[in-house]
């Protein structure tokens, strides 16, 4: 059984979880420079690739690396910006 610190480092592992995965088929669409809808077909079997199919098994092997490593998937990249508010039109 796990103990209590080991039980919350796999719970934030999965919390993470959605947001490394969201994203992966534009992640590779982007890298094979076609449309996240045709990466998406070729997932779910509809269309057939092998350039697809291995970027996305990539894709998929350094999203598990990142979880397994427990980072964040943008952890390179810069924060992201708040978008501004803006004021009521009079």
């Amino acid at each position: 059984m796990l103990n209590s610190s080991e039980d919350n480092h796999q719970t934030a592992d999965l919390r993470c979880l959605p947001s490394l995965c969201r994203g992966m088929y534009n992640r590779v669409a982007r890298k094979l420079g076609c449309d996240p809808s045709y990466v998406s077909r070729v997932a779910r079997g509809e269309r057939a690739s092998e350039a697809v199919s291995e970027a996305l098994r990539a894709e998929i092997r350094q999203t598990w690396a990142r979880i397994s490593e427990g980072l964040p998937e943008n952890s390179s990249k810069a924060p992201k910006r708040k978008a501004r508010a803006t004021a009521p039109s009079a």
